[in-house]
């Protein structure tokens, strides 16, 4: 069976980047992943998208990636992030960019989408949320984001 090396390059939207970078170069790993979405990350990241449509993903993914997709292809390491948040197609363009930038060739970089179950809402209004026993049009104020994961 084939072994996986993977190192955690992020655990929250703000974490550090230097010890991912030491990961990379040294921690002889197959993958790095930087889990940098939560609830209120994605909110965030709905709000950036409303105000220009090309934004939307997290706000240091440019400075993450300017540093660590150079060093992760130099040494063959794969990233996996979900650093896209509410704009995974404009942050897959943002990396390619990147990758151009730097003349790195070869390298596949895609999306994934399909959580974002905004536009569905409307059939769930009557429903209770679980923790407050409220319905969801019950809320007080407005419903920005609605994504399922």
């Amino acid at each position: 069976m084939k072994k996986l090396r993977i190192g955690s390059g992020a655990g929250y939207a703000g974490d550090r980047l230097e010890p991912s970078l030491e990961l990379i170069e040294k921690g002889n790993i197959d993958y790095i992943c930087y889990e940098c979405l939560a609830e209120r990350t994605i909110a965030i990241a709905q709000q950036n998208k409303l105000k220009d449509p090309s934004k939307g993903y997290n706000e240091l993914l440019e400075y993450r990636m300017e540093k660590a997709l150079p060093l992760a292809y130099k040494y063959g390491v794969k990233i996996i992030t979900n650093m896209g948040a509410a704009n995974p197609e404009s942050a897959a363009e943002v990396v390619s960019a990147i990758a151009m930038k730097h003349n790195l060739k070869g390298l596949k970089i895609a999306a994934v989408t399909g959580d974002n179950v905004y536009e569905k809402l409307d059939r769930y209004m009557d429903l209770k949320i679980w923790e407050t026993g409220q319905k969801l049009k019950e809320l007080d104020g407005e419903i920005i984001s609605a994504n399922a994961y």
